[in-house]
């Protein structure tokens, strides 16, 4: 994707450059490059209502170009305060300072002033103004931030500009190279803890097939999320759950309309166990027969037992890949998982264990089958244990597709139907001449020489998708 630098005037940017563009011939003309696609980096002297700037970020969205900011930045510009987190690692510098007003540069979320670097970074992913100042005022009941507007090139300081022109060459990168990527992806992985969804060797084939369609690849962390802006698409590779660092990766993505994979929808629909079994039973998805026992049924265990049988799997409803669920061998074990798992949650799912030998994990991009697995997992405990991210102990077996059941593919596909396109990992488990759904998994482990062993394709499919997803975000304009 071609990267432009819109100014109101050529002598409002320090150096020469093919990617500079006045906003007059931007809004005249729009870009140089053919087709839908372009990157512009507005850095108009103002970004007010009906300015220059403004009319460049509204006419961008209309024009399917990734614009930053985006006019939906533009248009809210209240300063919202950070988190109390983020004032409490400053409170030791404020209380140094002896002035009640301080003014605060954030450059592409950098700032000179070290001690501030949190705060610059963290307004920079908000609102993404690429060049900003911040008034921080102290008040009767301590510091808040009271002003926030957009700042003109020509308003910088040496420093700032060295900041600024240095990373407007990162994001514009050797451009004159016809070979060069036209997308960016950023990829949420945090290799370091071992429980990413993808390894290195994983990515580093991603990455491969990602550049064989135009698209550069690079790992952010997870404190990176002010960095988003700057990319076309996202791609979660880290472990998911409501209210993880993950789901808030994927609403900040989907407010700056980016292609990601997956949603905040497919987050929150696959780490509900309560949600995903009524949605599947409603659609005839068949699932492991199941009751939903509340805090004044609790004391139904010979009720459960009889309509159930033993032993029973017992579920918090929030949670996903094995978390938060235990088995029960008898009454005496059951009536104390349903006291524990009351203790926490005001619903519990009791469900059938069906024996088998090992599960099936299909995995689903866009409704087509990805890979297939089987899995041997090791039995459930006896006690409700609270992990905020699951250990996988299965042992993996790939296998091509072609081996894999017919009516297992096809519970498969009915069940993430029901959840739209995106990347879905569907466990199932064979029963007699049928199978039934245990969960889907909006963000399946995908490891090299593991998942990826009988699928040749698969990051070449991966790549694809991502690149027409972006494709098709350049052929239409976004409101």
């Amino acid at each position: 994707m071609s990267t432009y630098v819109i100014v109101e005037e050529p002598g409002d940017w320090p150096c020469q450059g093919d990617y500079l563009l006045t906003a007059r011939t931007y809004l005249q003309h729009g870009l140089p490059t053919t087709g839908g696609h372009g990157r512009i980096i507005n850095l108009c002297r103002s970004l007010d209502h009906l300015s220059a700037g403004y009319y460049c970020s509204l006419l961008a969205q209309a024009r399917g170009h990734h614009c930053l900011p985006g006019l939906q930045a533009i248009s809210v510009l209240q300063p919202q305060q950070p988190p109390a987190k983020l004032w409490r690692k400053l409170q030791g510098w404020l209380a140094q300072q002896s002035e009640d007003r301080i003014r605060v540069r954030a450059i592409f979320g950098q700032c000179e002033q070290s001690e501030l670097a949190g705060l610059a970074r963290y307004y920079y992913g908000l609102s993404q103004l690429p060049l900003q100042e911040l008034t921080l005022k102290r008040g009767r009941h301590g510091w808040s931030v009271r002003q926030q507007q957009s700042l003109s090139p020509l308003a910088l300081g040496e420093g700032e500009r060295t900041l600024m022109l240095n990373h407007v060459r990162t994001l514009i990168g050797d451009e004159a190279d016809p070979a060069a990527p036209r997308y960016q992806l950023a990829i949420l992985a945090d290799l370091e803890d071992g429980r990413a969804s993808s390894d290195a060797l994983a990515l580093a084939r991603f990455t491969r097939a990602a550049a064989a369609q135009g698209i550069r690849t690079e790992i952010l962390s997870p404190a990176a999320i002010e960095r988003l802006p700057e990319f076309d698409a996202l791609w979660l590779r880290s472990e998911t759950a409501v209210g993880h660092y993950t789901f808030e990766f994927a609403r900040r993505a989907e407010q700056l309309q980016m292609p990601l994979i997956d949603s905040a929808r497919a987050i929150l629909a696959c780490s509900n166990k309560l949600y995903l079994y009524e949605l599947m039973v409603r659609s005839g998805v068949p699932m492991p027969p199941t009751m939903v026992v509340t805090r004044s049924g609790r004391h139904q265990v010979a009720d459960l037992v009889q309509r159930l049988g033993l032993p029973l799997m017992v579920k918090i409803p929030d949670g996903a890949q094995g978390r938060d669920l235990a088995m029960a061998s008898d009454e005496t074990q059951l009536a104390r998982l349903l006291d524990e798992g009351l203790g926490r949650s005001a619903l519990l799912l009791v469900q059938s264990r069906i024996p088998a030998e090992f599960d099936w994990r299909i995995a689903l991009l866009d409704g087509s089958p990805l890979f297939a697995c089987r899995r041997y997992r090791p039995e459930p405990g006896s006690r409700i244990r609270r992990r905020k991210h699951p250990l996988d102990l299965s042992r993996i077996e790939a296998l091509p597709l072609t081996e894999v059941p017919e009516r297992v593919l096809q519970t498969a596909r009915r069940a993430v139907h029901q959840l739209g396109n995106g990347l879905f990992g569907v466990d199932l488990r064979q029963q007699g001449q049928g199978c039934v759904l245990l969960e889907i998994i909006d963000n399946p482990w995908i490891r090299g020489d593991m998942e990826d062993r009988e699928s040749p394709d698969l990051y070449d499919r991966l790549a694809r998708a991502f690149r027409q997803r972006l494709e098709d975000r350049g052929q239409h304009a976004l409101f």
